[in-house]
């Protein structure tokens, strides 16, 4: 389909104030995560939706123009801040974090299936993720794992002392300190594998996310998030992955972990998905789904929706309750 198409087909436009609003979304919401450092996170996989939204409705192009009106901004904003080098580095990841969900967008034109599209975009942000790995293991000075276990070794004992002082008794604040060492633990050995997660998670939200907002345009109405599917070799490579943390150790356990993580988000999504297809049959009350989507969040609703979308490669769970879905 030709640009003009598709702009034919697709909803009224803000015209040419499109791109430069689409872009301050974007660079407002990766900026977020400067501003408010725990839930900041959350600004990284939003930041791309308003970019993804404009790449569906006026082109490939275009979405990758307002990627470099967005980094542009944040490259201004962190040299304002911090100088140079730091809006450099805010300015390559903010493109890092746009750029490859809206690039996507193009392999969808091109009549790629939306499910491979989405996994594509997993795999190549893993593969970021593996080569910053690599290039971290020969850097002089502490590792970004090291900076993480020496975070958690300065607010440990601040909490300590926090959770002491409002009244709570010794076995309480045992416990708590337990609990942070072992998030110390993890977080240090498996800091990769949780990068890998949370791309994949937030991946989910800028890819469908950026789709469902630029609805009705053609290539949006092909990706939505209630069809992802997740191809057989995922599960032999989760299989594999889980047997080797098991059975191995050391630095063999850590590659496995590192990699069963990122999976393990990957078919908590292809679960959600699942649930996502047969609430929007059964339930027509926006805000009641959103609230058992919340819900399928928590320990250990989590785990259960992932099997499901383990083993719909097997049972293929929408096929046997019926695919008719109808859209709303």
């Amino acid at each position: 389909m030709t640009s003009s198409d598709a702009e034919a087909t697709s909803p009224p436009t803000l015209g040419r104030f499109e791109i430069p609003l689409a872009a301050l979304g974007a660079a407002a919401a990766f900026s977020a995560l400067f501003v408010l450092p725990v839930l900041g996170v959350f600004g990284l996989p939003l930041a791309a939706v308003p970019l993804v939204r404009l790449a569906h409705r006026r082109g490939l192009v275009t979405g990758l123009l307002g990627c470099a009106f967005a980094a542009a901004l944040v490259l201004g904003l962190g040299w304002a801040t911090g100088g140079v080098g730091s809006g450099i580095a805010m300015a390559l990841l903010a493109g890092g974090a746009t750029f490859l969900p809206t690039a996507t967008v193009g392999f969808l034109r091109a009549g790629v299936d939306a499910s491979r599209c989405y996994l594509g975009l997993c795999l190549a942000g893993c593969a970021f993720l593996a080569a910053a790995f690599a290039a971290s293991l020969g850097k002089p000075g502490p590792s970004i794992s090291t900076e993480v276990a020496a975070a958690f070794d300065t607010l440990i004992p601040a909490a300590v002392e926090s959770y002491s002082r409002q009244g709570a008794d010794a076995e309480a604040v045992a416990r708590m300190r337990f609990t942070l060492e072992a998030s110390r633990s993890f977080a240090r050995d498996y800091l990769w594998g949780i990068f890998g997660a949370l791309w994949i998670l937030g991946g989910a939200v800028a890819f469908y996310g950026g789709a469902a907002a630029a609805r009705p345009a053609p290539t949006a109405e092909a990706a939505r998030f209630d069809a992802l599917r997740v191809p057989a070799q995922a599960v032999v490579a989760f299989v594999a992955s889980g047997a080797a943390f098991g059975l191995l150790s050391g630095i063999g356990r850590r590659l496995a972990g590192n990699t069963l993580l990122p999976l393990a988000a990957l078919f908590f999504a292809a679960g959600l998905s699942i649930i996502c297809h047969f609430l929007r049959r059964w339930l027509r009350t926006r805000i009641l789904r959103a609230g058992l989507y919340a819900l399928a969040a928590y320990f250990p609703i989590n785990i259960g929706v992932a099997v499901l979308g383990l083993f719909d490669w097997y049972v293929d769970f929408r096929r046997r309750g019926g695919e008719g879905t109808e859209r709303s």
